[in-house]
């Protein structure tokens, strides 16, 4: 089978920077690539046609990759949805999107409004955000400085057309974030807003709030023409059931699909 449509603008600049090579019968984009929160380098596997939809193709790829860049801590690999990969490899990220039919709205707190975030916001988001990248780096097994995940918060806040959401209570205190960014995926050159944080904290009513914030954010998404994309951060150290999995099950139950994951696996078995 085919991998995803690609953007021929991609693959003509992966081309021209050496990115584009051919393992076996496979076209693939493979390169090195960094974590710009925790510094760890890997070797991307973003593209491959045909798409590897089986444990040998994605086995050719993970081998190919760690004797192409040998230092790397570990290989990605994204794959189309409905890929299912075994030991070694796990799921890292998963990607899924919702289209512009209109949000399906669940149970509404009467007391709690959703507002655009203001500048007396600013502190209260900028710390969540903060809290979502050390919890994304905890599910890797690693921890960061506090400064670090509070720089990169900042680099959020400062991007261009960033859009934040805050449901206040009826006292006006800030009792959760949705913040959304614009993002063209470069392999497909396919545009989205992308729902890049959203956060209710206890001892808020979080199923309820988070509800709430994500029907806000897919009317942003509709108003714009644009389809909803959102990720959920797997857990790829250590023991203990994988929240995201659970996370990924309920959102398709709430109508959002799976567009597609990247897998992660060591350099090593």
């Amino acid at each position: 089978m085919t991998g995803p449509h690609a953007d021929p603008a991609y693959l003509a600049a992966c081309r021209d920077a050496g990115l584009l090579v051919r393992v076996g019968g496979v076209e693939c984009v493979l390169g090195r690539t960094e974590d710009a929160l925790t510094g760890r380098d890997f070797c991307l596997v973003e593209y491959a046609d045909p798409a590897p939809e089986s444990q040998d193709a994605a086995e050719a790829l993970r081998t190919h990759a760690v004797a192409a860049h040998p230092g790397v801590s570990g290989v990605l690999l994204r794959t189309g949805p409905g890929v299912r990969l075994r030991a070694p490899w796990t799921e890292h990220l998963t990607y899924l999107r919702h289209g512009t039919d209109g949000a399906a709205a669940g149970d509404r707190p009467g007391d709690v409004a959703v507002v655009p975030a203001r500048p007396e916001h600013g502190e209260r988001v900028r710390g969540w955000i903060a809290d979502a990248f050390q919890t994304g780096v905890a599910e890797g097994g690693l921890t960061v400085p506090r400064p670090d995940a509070e720089a990169q918060a900042d680099a959020v806040l400062a991007a261009p057309g960033r859009y934040t959401l805050v449901a206040l209570t009826a006292g006006g205190e800030p009792a959760g974030h949705a913040t959304l960014l614009p993002f063209t995926d470069e392999v497909t050159g396919t545009e989205y807003l992308e729902l890049f944080d959203i956060l209710v904290p206890v001892p808020f009513a979080t199923r309820a709030l988070t509800g709430l914030l994500a029907d806000a954010a897919l009317a942003r998404a509709e108003r714009a023409g644009l389809p909803l994309l959102g990720n959920v951060v797997h857990r790829t150290a250590g023991r203990g059931p994988d929240h995201g999995a659970r996370v990924v099950s309920s959102l398709h139950r709430r109508g959002w699909r799976t567009d597609h994951v990247y897998w992660h696996a060591p350099t090593d078995r």
